[in-house]
């Protein structure tokens, strides 16, 4: 997606060295995500968004994601092969653990700066038409950025954040971070993710290397195996494919009573015709609605 300004309200997320790739290695990979999950894919962030994402969407009618690398080089913290955490499962808004897609590979580090053991994560639902290509003369200015949730400046440690744009292009000054890709954001927009499991440094390091020498076979035998989950696990019942849930049963999350109900039927009834939709082909309007139809105030001019 190639963009001539900032959008007034966009999900910004610093682009960290936690796994050791380097920028180009990282966009391959989720852009041969993007090509197994049909246009949609994941990508991983450590921090909760509230719902901001929602509230946005809501108020512009769609949301995009703008990535930016992180300023300054890896702390040596950042660059050591220690073991990392591979997630597998997503939560749902009713609290449903359900299975991440097979081709997802999300990974953070097993602790935090603070030396604790990371307890969440989280992960973007992207999408994009197109193939993921690095590079835009665009900046972004985090001096101009106001915080959906709360109005205020940005945090220096905030790695991921839903803002609104509150200076124009010509007027923005300070320091700034170039962006290097953008994606559109669907619902559910972000999701909790579950079941992590450790990630030996040698095995994220196989897959480092096939991204870097754009072996698309062996990532996708690497993943295949390493997202292998125990067939005890999948015989529970609870674990449902992210691109593979009624879309009745989540609107049911969002959605009052009267919409939930609505949608049940017509996900039955498409059931009847032997077609089968998953949670992210609502239309939009009936999307929006999910979120009680309120109104916002929508920024009138873009960076």
């Amino acid at each position: 997606m190639t963009l001539k300004h900032l959008p007034p309200t966009f999900c910004w997320t610093k682009i960290g060295h936690e796994s050791g790739e380097e920028l180009p290695t990282v966009v391959l990979r989720k852009e041969w995500e993007r090509r197994l999950g049909g246009g949609r894919f994941l990508w991983g962030i450590g921090q909760s968004l509230g719902g901001s994402a929602q509230v946005a969407a809501h108020r512009t009618g769609s949301l995009l994601a703008l990535f930016s690398p992180a300023a300054g080089r890896a702390r040596p913290a950042d660059r050591k092969r220690e073991d990392m955490l591979l997630w597998h499962a997503w939560i749902d808004a009713s609290g449903q653990v359900r299975q991440l897609p097979q081709h997802a590979f999300i990974t953070s580090r097993a602790t935090l700066p603070s030396g604790r053991p990371r307890q969440q994560h989280y992960a973007l639902v992207c999408a994009s038409p197109t193939e993921l290509a690095i590079g835009t003369r665009l900046r972004v200015y985090p001096e101009h950025l106001r915080s959906v949730s709360t109005g205020k400046p940005l945090g220096a440690a905030q790695r991921a954040v839903v803002v609104d744009c509150v200076a124009r292009a010509a007027q923005q000054s300070g320091k700034s971070y170039p962006l290097a890709l953008s994606v559109e954001l669907e619902a559910p927009y972000v999701v909790r993710l579950a079941q992590p499991s450790v990630l030996k440094a040698r095995d994220l390091a196989a897959v480092n290397k096939a991204a870097r020498e754009g072996d698309f076979g062996t990532f996708v035998e690497l993943v295949a195996r390493l997202r292998h989950r125990p067939s005890a696990e999948q015989a529970r019942g609870f674990t449902r494919d992210l691109f593979d849930v009624p879309p009745g049963e989540a609107a049911t999350a969002y959605a009052g009573a009267a919409q939930a109900a609505r949608l049940r039927h017509r996900a039955s009834m498409e059931h009847l015709r032997g077609r089968t939709l998953d949670m992210f082909e609502l239309a939009p309007g009936e999307t929006a609605s999910l979120f009680g139809g309120a109104t916002f105030g929508l920024p009138s001019r873009a960076c």
